[in-house]
């Protein structure tokens, strides 16, 4: 135990100081007078752990802001007093918070949700726990100076003081926290729940170090009295496999995969009795079991499916490679018969067998450096082998054959459902689509790697929006991927918080109400002066009906302009929330051109919405040296001929990275960041500023996901489902 502490004791100690402060603190310093720590780090890892845990707090109230504390503080009695206090003494408040009884935690998350500066807070935060730290430790120490004379007496129980200490500290905390039920449902069980591949990976990480690193003389000796030596040996590479198990599911846990739940049962029970067998690592043990609890606690969230063609292929492959790494040994062996010291009964077969496919202790000693290498080679071709197969069959649900609804059902929701202008993007050949709640919705998807992104919300009734958000989420949990929404609508956020979900504004979305619509008055001024300047070009716009009046000059005009855009833009036709320039395509949809006489400059074209009465802009492409103003020229006449025709609205799409509001948010200011940073590369500002002229009504889009630790993954499936090249191309087009 003793040596436990003096390896372990301060990480111990750390983590206890940041979940539950005074009673690690006491601890922490009663055994420092023990002679277990030193008392200057005891404080010095106080102070770092006690301010890491409120400097978390209020950096989670500042992100989710006041209403999160009225929802989470908002019924207790003495709240209003507290807000009251806290404008009119918030410093003083904060220094003192570690000895505000009942409000350790709100403090902190009241100066983020209330919007005191991050610097202030962070300076005022160490000085409180500087004055919170010191004198607890001291009590501490001091206390156990009194107590040293009382536990002489009791020298035989030495060892296990720090033990009871450690446990009582655990049981506070156990006690406290199940009267912070109201706190942890606040900062989301899925926040804790997320934790949970980490530590198991960590646990993996945990078992390659034991396994590899050598163990002290003590512990052989204290090994010998329990276990023959062979046996401990011969369970390092079983060690290894479990190590090598663990990290390797960790990331499926995250998804929920059925069978990596059933891999890391299995994994952490071999852990924990290798541990004891292998090092008397009891704590190492005891991190094993907690984890394999929690699994078992929580068997039901792990229900993801694997991809069944690539379960298929590893069933296929467990006999082929056997057979491989088995074969490879043998001939390696019975090649190099002399270059090793055999044991009786032990031939090139079995030995193949047992080094290579079980990844054994070899029984031959290698006599040379070649046949020492060889042994190695062999048991690394177990070990790819070992890790390929499960590759495979933790591989997440791939459909490699479109999920298509009946081509009638689509219509029919479209017509009844398709109120938003990405829904006609949604039911795009290019998706995979899903009918919900019992034929009342759709949603149309794309996947790329183990995430799931919806185009735009689903298409369904107010009535059946939850229900059908979270049919399409369970849909993306039994097959192991991350469930996103792109381009969700403002108004729908508070059905994704309430399940458990998170959002990030990416963009705004300019509508133009077609019924006011002109370009008189002041607001449209600087469209009316580009429109009117380029109206004494001569050039014009005139709607092309290609399917009632094909025109084999225009068609090869409009190819020609499509192809020269995207050379000078550098890409390939993107897709998902854009369109794709095809000939075909342009016969079903409205589309204007822009002439000056025979020479066509430019060209868009429009999908429709809400059964006709609405249009959002698809295409928009011109020639490299058309005349200034000449989009603002097509754009403006387009909308002035819906009106005429009599459509309601327009949409001119989303407005990437925009916001017109206030960040609300650390997440919403690094977008506002790119969004000023990037115009040189990919005109984002440029975009912005174009639709800004027509004066539109601005509503924000977001991205529904379910945690931040998922965003990377989230930012290369977007780039994936928009761009052949994925996230390649639009890197590196310049």
């Amino acid at each position: 135990m003793e040596t436990l502490l003096l390896k372990y004791g301060y990480a111990i100690f750390f983590f206890g100081v940041a979940l539950e402060g005074e009673a690690f603190l006491l601890a922490g310093a009663f055994l420092a007078q023990r002679g277990y720590f030193h008392l200057s780090i005891i404080i010095v890892l106080a102070i770092l752990a006690n301010c890491a845990a409120d400097q978390l707090y209020y950096l989670a109230a500042r992100v989710r802001g006041r209403k999160w504390l009225e929802d989470r503080f908002g019924k207790h009695p003495r709240y209003a007093r507290m807000l009251e206090l806290m404008a009119r003494h918030g410093n003083w408040l904060l220094l003192l918070s570690r000895y505000v009884i009942g409000f350790r935690i709100a403090i902190p998350a009241a100066c983020g949700a209330l919007g005191m500066p991050p610097r202030r807070f962070t300076i005022i935060n160490s000085m409180a726990g500087l004055l919170w730290a010191v004198p607890m430790a001291l009590l501490g120490f001091y206390f156990g100076h009194a107590a040293d004379s009382l536990l002489k007496e009791a020298r035989h129980y030495e060892l296990w003081i720090p033990l009871v200490f450690l446990v009582a500290a655990a049981l506070i905390v156990v006690v406290r926290h199940l009267h912070r039920q109201n706190f942890f449902e606040d900062l989301r069980l899925s926040d804790f729940h997320s934790l949970v591949p980490y530590a198991i990976a960590f646990m993996g990480l945990v078992n390659l170090v034991s396994a590899i690193l050598p163990r002290s003389s003590k512990t052989i000796l204290a090994l010998e009295r329990w276990l023959p030596l062979e046996v401990s040996q011969r369970s390092r590479p079983l060690m290894i496999f479990a190590g090598v198990a663990l990290l390797q599911v960790s990331g499926t846990l995250a998804r929920r995969k059925e069978l990596a739940w059933y891999v890391s049962i299995v994994a952490l029970a071999v852990s924990g009795l290798l541990h004891i067998s292998h090092a008397f690592d009891l704590h190492h043990s005891l991190v094993a079991g907690l984890l394999l609890a929690y699994l078992m606690a929580f068997r039901h969230r792990f229900h993801a499916r694997s991809d069944p063609a690539s379960l298929r292929l590893g069933l296929f492959m467990v006999p082929v490679l056997t057979l491989i790494v088995w074969l490879y040994g043998y001939l390696g062996l019975s090649h190099r018969v002399d270059q090793f010291a055999w044991e009786s009964r032990v031939h090139p077969m079995s030995e193949s067998f047992r080094t290579g496919v079980l990844i054994l202790q070899p029984t031959v000693t290698a006599t040379t450096r070649h046949a020492a290498h060889f042994l190695e080679s062999l048991q690394i071709a177990g070990w790819l082998a070992r890790l390929y197969l499960l590759l495979l069959f933790l591989r997440p649900v791939v459909l490699r054959d479109r999920l298509e609804a009946p081509p009638g059902e689509i219509e029919r929701l479209f017509r009844s459902y398709g109120r938003n202008s990405l829904s006609p993007f949604a039911i795009q050949t290019d998706k995979h689509h899903l009918v919900l709640a019992a034929g009342r919705g759709l949603v149309g998807y794309a996947i790329r790697g183990a995430v799931a992104l919806a185009c735009g919300d689903p298409l369904a009734s107010d009535e059946d929006f939850e229900q059908c958000a979270k049919e399409y989420l369970d849909h993306c949990h039994k097959n192991g991927w991350t469930g996103c929404v792109y381009e969700a609508a403002e108004m729908h956020l508070p059905v994704y918080h309430g399940l458990g979900l998170r959002s990030l504004k990416i963009g705004e979305e300019a509508l133009i109400n077609l019924l006011e619509f002109s370009l008189s008055g002041n607001k449209r001024a600087n469209l009316r002066a580009m429109v009117n300047k380029v109206a004494k070009t001569g050039m014009v716009v005139q709607a092309y009906r290609r399917r009632e009046n094909p025109n084999p000059a225009i068609d090869e005009q409009l190819e020609a302009i499509s192809q020269e855009w995207l050379a000078e833009k550098r890409l390939q036709e993107m897709s998902f929330t854009l369109g794709q320039f095809s000939l075909e395509a342009l016969e079903s949809v409205p589309v204007f051109v822009a002439s000056l006489g025979d020479e066509i400059q430019a060209f868009c074209s429009w999908l429709p919405y809400r059964n006709g009465e609405a249009f959002v802009l698809d295409l928009m492409r011109k020639r490299k040296g058309s005349p200034p103003g000449t989009m603002d020229f097509l754009l403006a006449h387009s909308l002035l001929q819906f009106k005429a025709d009599g459509v309601k609205e327009a949409s001119l799409a989303n407005a990437p990275l925009a916001n017109v509001s206030e960040p609300r948010g650390p997440l919403d200011r690094g977008v506002a960041l790119l969004f000023e940073n990037l115009n040189a590369f990919y005109g984002y500002k440029n975009l912005f500023q174009f639709k800004k002229k027509f004066a539109p009504i601005w509503e924000g889009l977001h991205l529904i996901y379910p945690k931040g630790a998922e965003l990377p993954r989230i930012a290369y499936a977007l780039a994936a489902v928009h761009s052949s090249g994925g996230l390649w191309q639009l890197l590196f087009r310049r």
